[in-house]
């Protein structure tokens, strides 16, 4: 039985990728700060795990790999954003976007890539944003910590692909989760009529394009940023 390890597994995105590696069965692994889920899946451990901290990160995976085996697939999928203008952020903002966003990216690799290489296998994937290929006003923190998502996948691909390690990110656009819940109804309106297909994305169909870039399906595929966003960016 495969394992799966995915970071802010329990909202969004990262649950509807539980729902759906769970129902295909896979071993998962979640890891969120709180450790617990207002629904609870069958074939689904929580651990309770901060992925800025690497201490915590090293106990979770440890954890989870003593349990269920090898990691097979890594998402890094926590996230978190800040809105404003690019001279009010503080320190405070800048370390915790980019200690969340990349640095959770970072602590979860380097836990688990020693693993996969004595292996020769394994599929690491993040969840990026539309935002860290072009930027966007008045989310500059957010921008950058996926810009840097990015350039992270693509020089692990190349350094772990001799070991057969696979990495690749998903970029999503305006997606229904609980980080769009925070803009009006008029700005989420705005957005859909600038998306060729004129809505919002869903988590369901996010976490079916990460299905794909763990499966054999996928297995030429690494080091891309996988757009998903109704063409939004073209």
């Amino acid at each position: 039985m495969p394992h799966l390890l995915i970071s802010g597994g329990t909202r969004g995105i990262g649950k509807a990728c539980v729902k759906l590696f769970a129902a295909n069965g896979y071993k998962v692994s979640s890891l969120s700060r709180t450790g617990k889920s207002d629904e609870l899946i069958d074939g689904v451990t929580y651990y309770q795990c901060d992925v800025r901290d690497p201490g915590e990160v090293d106990l979770a995976v440890n954890s989870a790999i003593r349990s269920f085996g090898p990691v097979d697939v890594l998402i890094s999928n926590a996230g978190i954003s800040v809105s404003g203008l690019a001279q009010d952020f503080g320190f405070e903002d800048y370390r915790a976007v980019m200690d969340t966003n990349f640095g959770g990216l970072f602590n979860l690799s380097k836990a688990v890539i020693p693993h996969m290489v004595s292996q020769q296998k394994g599929v690491i994937l993040a969840v990026s944003s539309m935002w860290g290929q072009t930027g966007a006003s008045c989310e500059a923190l957010y921008s950058a910590s996926k810009g840097a998502v990015d350039s992270y996948v693509k020089a692990l691909a190349k350094e772990l692909g001799p070991s057969g390690i696979r990495v690749n990110a998903v970029s999503p656009g305006a997606t229904n989760t609980d980080m769009m819940s925070t803009f009006s109804d008029e700005v989420k309106e705005v957005i859909s009529e600038d998306t060729p297909l004129g809505r919002l994305g869903e988590p369901s169909e996010i976490a079916e394009v990460l299905y794909f870039l763990q499966s054999e399906k996928a297995s030429f595929i690494t080091g891309q940023i996988i757009g998903v966003n109704g063409g939004y960016l073209i």
